[in-house]
This record gives C-alpha cells, structure tokens and sequence, in this order.
C-alpha cells in the first residue's frame, strides 16, 4: 500500500470499520431474514394475504441488502485507491477531495462539485448529493 499521508490515516480505519459494520448488518439480516422466514412458513398458517405481505417485506429487505452491497462496493474502491496512490482524488477532475468531506463519506469517489455535476440538478428542494 502506498505510504499515507496524515491526513489520510484516520480515514482508512473509518473506511474499515464502515466496511466491518456493513458485513455485520448483512450477515444479521440474512440470518434473521433466514430464521424468521423459516419459523413462519412452518409454525404459523398463513392466507394468500400474509404471502403477499411477505413477499412485499422481502422486496424492501432486497432493496436495503443492495443498497448495502452498492456501499460495500463504494468502500472497496476507495481501498484500492488507497493502494494505487489516488484515494482523495477526483476522478472527473482530479483535484483533492476536502477532508470534510472525505470525513463524512470515506468513499467518495468526487469533489462536491464533480459529484453534484454528476447527479445533475436537483428534481426538487435540496440536492441529493453526498
């Protein structure tokens, strides 16, 4: 790994200690999910209607396992980056990331600026970006 700077140390125990939460949060709702899912389909009789409902919490599980995994990837790249000597970098414009931000999101692959550009102007209300 390239030598890291001050200012890049603290940053890669948080990217660590990120990445070891979200594996935890992972492996706790899947064995819950696992669990739970086993003891209702066969302890406790269950309509067309309770199906349905499963069926709908399951997709909102899904939906937060990937959102998790999308995070998970984020945290990923910047390890790499971190290897290759480019982590705190933009990549769009290759300026420095603030630390502030860098602080806040770990991961960030952009400065504010590039990050806004990328997502493009707000549909409505306050920006979506990081």
């Amino acid at each position: 790994m390239a030598k890291l700077s001050k200012r890049h140390e603290g940053l890669v125990e948080l990217l660590q200690q990120e990445k070891r939460r979200l594996w935890t949060e992972v492996r706790r709702d899947l064995f819950d999910k696992v669990g739970d899912k086993l003891a209702a389909e066969y302890n406790i009789p269950q309509d067309v209607g309770d199906h349905g409902l499963l069926d709908v919490l399951e997709d909102i599980g899904l939906a937060v396992a990937d959102v998790r995994r999308q995070e998970l990837t984020r945290i990923d790249g910047a390890l790499r980056r971190l290897k290759e000597g480019s982590y705190g970098l933009c990549e769009d414009c290759g300026v420095e990331i603030s630390l502030a931000r860098l602080q806040v999101a770990p991961y960030a692959p952009c400065c504010l600026h590039c990050q806004t550009k990328r997502e493009g102007p707000p549909a409505s209300g306050p920006g979506r970006t990081l």
